[in-house]
């Protein structure tokens, strides 16, 4: 199944859906579950797209905690989110071209936090008041709760088409670790960045 697909049909239908009763987190992952399992359940029963499941699960919940962060913060619901929503669809059609090629969990894992961790410029300029540690903190925050309810979806689907064992089972648990991880390296990165950062500023200035 073509993520782009996926994306442009999940943010359509949220546009829709903001204009006639708000932004459903719910309402949103259980369509999402069942487009899922009526695209993929053949492929998925061999075990074969078991990580392609796991990324597309991940970043369209990703996409939609920062996507309910941005109306938070706008105090309007369409403009946050279309923002955002627009800048996914982009990552993923992109990163789409190469999940074909490997689907190993480091691979996987590589996909979801370039496509997650490069919204990052876009959550600190929605978040001016904040510093950059918090910033960054926030920020990985967000993205784990996305990442982890993603996991849930797609060890749920899996788990309902009896494929969820042995190398499948292992090979999601290995992505899982990994982007975990990944998010712990990035969160140390921006946060020592910052420190860099503050403590030149401040030699800077008992220079001058």
């Amino acid at each position: 199944m073509s993520i782009s697909s996926l994306n442009t049909s999940q943010t359509g239908q949220s546009s829709s859906a903001n204009q006639t009763s708000g932004y459903s987190p719910q309402d949103a992952r259980n369509q999402l579950n069942s487009v899922l399992v009526e695209s993929l359940s053949v492929s998925i029963s061999s075990g074969k797209q078991s990580q392609t499941l796991l990324f597309q699960a991940s970043i369209t919940n990703i996409n939609q905690i920062l996507n309910a962060d941005a109306a938070k913060q706008n105090g309007q619901q369409n403009s946050g989110s279309l923002q955002i929503s627009s800048t996914q669809v982009s990552i993923s059609v992109q990163q789409s071209g190469q999940s074909d090629d490997d689907n190993s969990p480091q691979a996987t894992s590589k996909r979801i936090l370039d496509g997650a961790t490069s919204l990052f410029a876009l959550y600190k300029q929605q978040h001016p008041e904040l510093s950059s540690d918090q910033q960054a903190q926030n920020f990985v925050g967000l993205i784990r709760q996305g990442f982890e309810q993603g996991y849930q979806e797609a060890t749920g689907v899996l788990k309902s088409l009896n494929v969820f064992n042995g190398d499948v089972a292992s090979g999601i648990q290995q992505t899982h670790d990994l982007v975990e991880q990944g998010l712990d390296a990035f969160l140390q990165q921006n946060q020592s960045a910052s420190t860099q950062s503050s403590q030149s500023a401040a030699s800077d200035s008992a220079g001058s």
